[in-house]
Formats: C-alpha cells, structure tokens, sequence
C-alpha cells in the first residue's frame, strides 16, 4: 500500500515531465519543419541539416538531449550544438561517417545503442546521416538559416466535467491581515479573519506555485509558468490590484519564491535545475546559480537574507552567498527528493523534507554544515514543511493524509488526521496563531495553532470549471 501512493506521489511529478517533453516537441518540430519549406542550395544527393538531419534527431533523440534534459552533457537542439558535442567528446567527424560516435552508437556498435530504451532507428534514416557527414556535415547555409526558438502558445483544453484547481500556494502577509491562495492561473485574496474574498489577481501563464510578499506588504510575487516553456513571476501592487511587473528567465516552471529580508531581491527554484536571483527595481536577473543536477522545489533566505537555501530532487540542500551567487556548499543526507525547506528563526539552522518521509535539521557553519537531526516523521512522502515564527513548531503534510506538528526536538506534539487530500501549501501566520493547509482537491483550512481545530471548516477557495453543451451537442467547457 505505501509502495502503491508512493508511485502515485511521482506520477503527479511526472505529468510535468511528461508535459514538459510533448511542449518541447511541439516547439522543436515546428522550428526544424521550417527548414524543410525553405528552398534548398545543396546538390539534391546530398542531405540537407535542415531539411533531413535535423527531422530525425528531433523526432528520435530531443526526449534525452534537449536543453533541460542533457544526458552526456548533449544538446541537440541545434546544428551547433550537435557539433559541440557533449562528455564524450564530439559525436560527428565531418567526411568521416564510419568514425563519428554517432553513427557507431546508432548501429551499436558502441554500448548503449541509441536512441535509448527505443527502437533502433531505420536503416534509411542512418544512411541519410551518413551521407550528409560523409558530405562534409555542413550546417544550415544563408537559405536554411533556422530562426531562434520561441515559445509557441498552449492551447487552452478545456474539461469535460466541473474540475476545480488545486490550492497550489499560500502564504500570509507580513501583517497577517491578508492570506494569499495560488492555484490555475490565479492568485485569491482573502481576509483570514472572515474568509472572505478581497481580490483575484489573475492571467497568470498557469498553477501559480509559490507566492511571496515584499517584506513591507505592499507588492506580491505570484510564480509559475509553463512547463518546459518559461518560468513567470508576476508583481503586484497590493494596494491598487495592479500588475507592476512580469520576469522571466527559466527555462521551466517555477516552483518556489523567496523575496529577501530588505525587499531587495527575489529568489527563484525552477524544474529547469535552476536558482535565479532577480533585483526586484529593474526586474534583472542577478545571479543564475548553476549547480543542482535536477528540479529545484524550494528555496529560501536566511533571516539576515546574506544566505540562501535551496532543496533538489536531486537529494541535496546548497547553500549559496547571495551577494556573490557562489555556492558555499552541499548538504547531502537525504536519500531522495526535497521539496520543502525552511530557515530556523535565528538562521543557525535549516530544515528541509521530503519523499524519503524523513524531516531533516542542520546546523549551519561559514564554511560547512552538519546534520543534527533527522527523523522518519510518517508514513508516506512529506509534501510540505513549515517552521513557526518563533522557533518552537516544525509542521509537515503528509501523502498519508495528515498535518503533524513536534517541537525543535521532532518530538510529535499533535497530528491532524484524515485530510479530504493531499496538502501540497502550508503556511503559519506572523503572529504564530494559524496555519494554513490548501489541498489538492482545491479546499482550504485555516486551524487554531493552540486547539488545531478547524476554523470554519475547509473552503472552496476557486471557482470550479463548469462544461457545458454547444449547438452541436458536444461537451465543452468555459470558466
């Protein structure tokens, strides 16, 4: 049974992956098919990049070489990056088709045979290969020329049933008085005192994943994006409900924010592998920190905002100089993926979880960190961690179906059992009085931290997505 909801935990992860590689397809094939329409200079016995090399390599080989997902160090998605190569060196030696790697993995006769975990390419298709290397491998001449990728608009499928979107964000301004709610497209305003709605700020690219307020309480940062396409952050004016500010800059969907204790800078952890740090005055990327090897799901400031923290997939935790962008250095005992991280009150101490159902506690050092604690804190994958204000309660949501709470010890202190789903937002209020849960099935809870009881029981936070019947009688669906 954990070993049945822990596969279904990744497949939530993997619908973006899947996602991810059926968009870059989409974005490659249209590119790569232009060539095909231009005229061509070449001898009609010699192939042409453009027209017939580049169609099978994005047909059979962009799922393991693209920009987001090099294996080998390979990208693909251009003549030259084809000719750079990757680790092993480079694949094509013009006028040498017998000698190029590429060919020799092709047909196997250098292990794995490509393309991998697939069927081996046709023969015809090979044979195109190697005429064009024998042909010198020639790039695409002036007619040829490829234009630089750009992002291709998504269509906008519509349900067939009443859906409702997720929770897949929430966090309370530095004041308390206002508590926001990311989901599709949107971000809720909402008084957390009553419930009530005080604005939505929509047109976001997709699921607004993380949100954050400018320390001062006067702007927002909503985050998302679409997968495989672009990371978005927008900013908002929190009085005027106005958007001041779109950035962009990663090449997939954002998955956490963090905006610095002076208000000055904004942190970014994206699918792409990426932490980004943005001026938040010109909108600039600062710093493009490069050194995860996969989806980056958190990331986090230290109270006196000279540090950051981010948490991978990749099973560790760095920590980076934010003045300088340097990585300081890597926290590895995690034995799988972390999605959640959060700074001790005091920044003498990170703690961050995930699906190994292990909560982690290390002690921070200039120039090292060691671990002090950890904890196998549930039964199923943890999907969020949160430290209150003043240091006391470390709170996490589990696959399991239940919010525990424990002390800076980890010992358990209270657990709230049987959630309707999932809790993928967790957030503790300033003043350390509530918590936040938003769940997948788009309900959200406000508990009492003294009593965890439920204030006013869970609430429908989004509209849901009605269908509706068309004059041809057909099934579709409006917002």
């Amino acid at each position: 049974m954990m070993q049945n909801r822990q596969q279904k935990l990744r497949a939530v992860r993997a619908t973006v992956e899947f996602g991810s590689v059926c968009a870059l397809a989409l974005v490659v094939c249209a590119i790569l098919d232009r060539g095909a329409l231009e005229p061509r200079v070449m001898a009609a016995s010699t192939p042409s990049f453009s027209a017939d090399v580049a169609p099978i390599l994005q047909k059979n080989c962009l799922a393991c070489h693209s920009s987001s997902i090099h294996r080998s160090g390979l990208i693909l998605e251009s003549y030259s990056g084809l000719m750079k190569g990757g680790r092993h060196g480079q694949p094509i030696l013009p006028h040498d088709a017998k000698g190029s790697r590429i060919i020799q993995m092709l047909e196997g006769d250098v292990d794995p045979q490509m393309p991998a975990e697939a069927a081996p390419l046709p023969a015809s298709d090979i044979e195109v290969i190697k005429a064009w290397i024998n042909a010198g491998a020639e790039g695409p001449v002036a007619s040829e020329a490829m234009p630089p990728m750009v992002t291709l608009s998504i269509p906008d499928i519509q349900p067939v049933v009443a859906v409702v979107s997720p929770v897949t964000s929430a966090k309370f301004s530095p004041d308390g008085k206002v508590l926001a709610v990311g989901g599709y497209r949107e971000v809720r305003l909402i008084d957390p005192a009553s419930g009530n709605v005080l604005a939505t700020l929509s047109g976001h690219a997709n699921y607004v994943r993380s949100i954050a307020f400018s320390p001062d309480g006067k702007w927002l940062a909503a985050a998302g994006g679409s997968p495989q396409l672009n990371g978005e952050i927008r900013i908002w004016d929190l009085q005027s409900h106005q958007l001041l500010k779109t950035m962009q800059g990663h090449k997939d969907c954002i998955y956490s924010i963090a905006w610095s204790p002076d208000g000055k800078l904004l942190a970014s952890g994206s699918y792409d592998r990426m932490v980004k740090l943005w001026d938040v005055a010109t909108g600039r990327e600062l710093f493009n920190l490069q050194d995860h090897i996969d989806a980056v799901f958190a990331v986090a400031f230290s109270p006196d905002g000279k540090r950051l923290a981010s948490a991978s997939q990749d099973r560790t935790v760095k920590i980076w100089n934010v003045a300088t962008g340097r990585r300081l250095y890597t926290l590895s005992d995690a034995l799988d993926g972390l999605n959640g991280i959060a700074y001790s009150p005091f920044g003498d101490r990170v703690a961050a979880a995930g699906y190994d159902k292990t909560i982690y506690i290390w002690q921070l050092g200039e120039d090292d960190g060691h671990l002090v604690q950890s904890l196998i804190a549930d039964e199923e994958s943890l999907l969020a961690l949160a430290w209150s204000p003043d240091g006391k309660t470390i709170v996490t949501a589990s696959a399991d179906g239940s919010i525990r709470f424990r002390d800076a010890k980890l010992d358990l202190v209270s657990v709230i059992d049987n959630q309707a789903d999932w809790v993928e937002a967790l957030d503790i209020s300033p003043d350390g009085k509530w918590l936040a849960a938003g769940r997948y099935n788009g309900t959200l809870s406000l508990y009492d931290l003294k009593t965890y009881k439920d204030l006013g029981g869970p609430r429908r936070v989004f509209d849901s997505r009605q269908p509706h019947d068309t004059k041809e009688g057909k099934v579709t669906a409006s917002r």
